[in-house]
């Protein structure tokens, strides 16, 4: 009797050993990967009539640079919730792995200000799709740059300052490859002026991008701090 228990007992500790064993950060990283195809697929299988029945899902990432963004119907959110709660058990615990693996992850500095969600929904054949500003035509995002532009100068026009301390700055895209760097008052509170730059720099690297303009073969100025002159906020640029 005594050997049966500890037979048992032994065959136990072997099972629950097993059961326990780590998975390895790509495992983790497929069966993540897994669970987000299960998700886009139940997305892709709820017919869309009337766009407006669906809303936008976002979930932001601590480890990612910008949030995910999903299209909801009220018919499948029971099911969504579920998927996405293994998602994100997977996602942590593959982030989790690599960090056991010595993977350092890297921050994702905010260099520059963009605009990463999609800006609208629309029925694709009989499928929600998330539009974002990549998608559109080049002449929206002109038409788009043209109305946001004007708000970027009256911020550059009223902008004063006493000194040089509390200042940073912010990329602007040019219609060129090049870059512009718009200073910034320090603050903890987000920028009025932030949303109407990221929508400027979406729209210009759409316009950039489809367009396909060649910029390879060009120097780059880059900031080289911020001084006060004539009572206005300046970045100083170099070229490399």
């Amino acid at each position: 009797m005594m050997k049966r228990t500890l037979l048992f007992v032994a065959l136990s500790i072997l099972f629950f050993a097993c059961e326990k064993e780590e998975k390895t950060a790509g495992e983790w990283s497929k069966l993540a990967e897994e669970k987000r195809q299960d998700i886009e697929r139940l997305i892709a299988s709820t017919t869309c009539h009337d766009i407006s029945e669906w809303s936008v899902f976002t979930h932001g990432d601590p480890y990612g640079c910008a949030p995910t963004h999903f299209p909801m119907h009220p018919s499948i959110k029971d099911e969504f919730d579920r998927l996405w709660a293994d998602y994100l058990y997977f996602n942590r615990e593959h982030t989790n792995a690599m960090i056991k693996e010595g993977v350092i992850i890297e921050p994702c500095w905010d260099e520059g200000w963009f605009h990463h969600a999609p800006i609208r929904l629309a029925c694709r054949d009989n499928k929600a799709s998330l539009v974002y500003i990549h998608d559109l035509e080049i002449e929206e995002s002109k038409e788009q740059i043209a109305e946001i532009y004007p708000h970027i100068e009256a911020y550059l026009a009223e902008l004063t300052c006493e000194n040089n301390e509390g200042w940073t700055y912010t990329v602007l895209y040019n219609n060129d490859c090049s870059l512009s760097y718009i200073p910034v008052k320090r603050t903890n509170e987000r920028s009025a002026i932030r949303t109407d730059i990221e929508f400027y720099n979406a729209h210009r690297a759409n316009i950039v991008n489809k367009e396909k303009l060649d910029c390879s073969d060009r120097s780059y100025e880059y900031p080289d701090g911020i001084i006060c002159e004539d009572g206005k906020p300046v970045v100083k640029t170099k070229t490399y």
